[in-house]
Formats: C-alpha cells, structure tokens, sequence
C-alpha cells in the first residue's frame, strides 16, 4: 500500500501549469529524487506532500500514520549559539517537540561543510 497516493494533481502558478493531471505513489522504503529547472515545480510539489499547499484539483491521499516534513527552499533559521543548536531549534518547532526532546531523538552529522539529519 502507498504512503503517499497524487491523483489526476493540478496545480498553477499563475497561468503556468506546475502540476498537469499529475500522478504519483510513494512505497514504503522508497527513496526518490526531483530534478528539475528552477520554477517547474519541484518545491511547490514538496509543500503539497507535507500539506502545506492545497492543489487546485485531484487528489492527495496518505496511508495512516504518514507524517511529511518539509524545510522550505529557504528557512529562516532562528538564532542560536551555533549551527546546530538553530537546526534543532527549526526542527522542534517544525515536529512539535520541545528542544530537550528532540536532541535526544536526533542526531545531527558534521561532516566538512555539510550537515546531515538522521532521526533515530
């Protein structure tokens, strides 16, 4: 069974089509990508997924229990001593769970400049 089921999806910008009687499921254990030029679509697509958009028509079904998160193309990140702590801070408040709960849940991966999430 899908997590998460798009049918027959449309969705403007404007006069420009971003979604055209799009379909899409997503399976359990699945791994996707979206590549694409800028302003095709991708982000918005995202911000459906997690419920933050609403389609102009068709159908967004998820299987019970799914939870989508979405970090917007540009979050704003609140102020913290460091890097980390604003990560935690964006993701608490993003999840619902205060600070100490989620640092303990997650674990976040430095690795030269790049920062990874892994929820545990």
């Amino acid at each position: 069974m899908s997590l998460v089921t798009l049918i027959d999806a449309e969705l403007a910008y404007g006069d420009t089509p971003l979604l055209d009687g799009a379909s899409l499921g997503i399976e359990p254990g699945e791994r996707l990508g979206l590549i694409g030029r800028n302003g095709s679509g991708k982000s918005s697509l995202l911000a459906v997924l997690a419920g933050t958009r609403s389609l102009d028509d068709g159908e967004l079904r998820m299987a019970d229990g799914t939870r989508v998160v979405h970090v917007e193309q540009e979050p704003v990140l609140p102020e913290a001593p460091t890097l980390r702590d604003s990560l935690l801070e964006r993701l608490a408040t993003v999840l619902g769970r205060d600070h100490e709960d989620w640092a303990l849940a997650a674990r976040l991966d430095a690795s030269a400049d790049r920062f990874s999430l892994a929820a545990c």
